[in-house]
């Protein structure tokens, strides 16, 4: 299902648009395909479009080496996400539904101290850019 068919859609991060399998988080190190913008880093994987699964899914993570208390990762965590929310419409409408591609995004945050969310965010839109680039 597209989620542009969908007018409950909207800005939502729904739990179909996460990616959750660890296998296929695997298979994304694996291919070896990242871009990095510090501190966000950014494993990606294009598909053909499947029928019954969405075509962009998405699933972020931060360290426990780095960051050991679970509220300042949750913290990171919670700004990727909705830095995601806000910016991800750009890489949807020109990749996927022109392309009818799937792409499967891993983000990981890679930087030693906390940042706030207008670094995040600007960092993430660069991320998104680039992937746009090579596809």
């Amino acid at each position: 299902m597209l989620p542009a068919e969908d007018n409950s859609y909207r800005n939502r991060f729904r739990k179909q648009d996460k990616l959750k399998s660890s296998i296929e988080i695997d298979t994304l190190y694996r291919e070896n395909r990242f871009v990095v913008s510090f501190p966000l880093k950014c494993y990606y994987s294009f598909s053909e479009v499947d029928a019954e699964k969405n075509s962009l899914r998405v699933a972020f993570a931060v360290p426990k080496k780095t960051f050991k208390k679970a509220v300042d990762r949750n913290t990171l965590k919670r700004r990727m996400r909705e830095a995601y929310r806000l910016n991800y419409k750009k890489i949807f409408e020109k990749l996927i539904t022109q392309k009818e591609q799937q792409l499967k995004l891993f983000i990981l945050y890679i930087g030693k101290e906390m940042v706030d969310f207008s670094c995040i965010e600007k960092k993430l839109q660069e991320v998104l850019g680039r992937i746009l680039q090579d596809s």
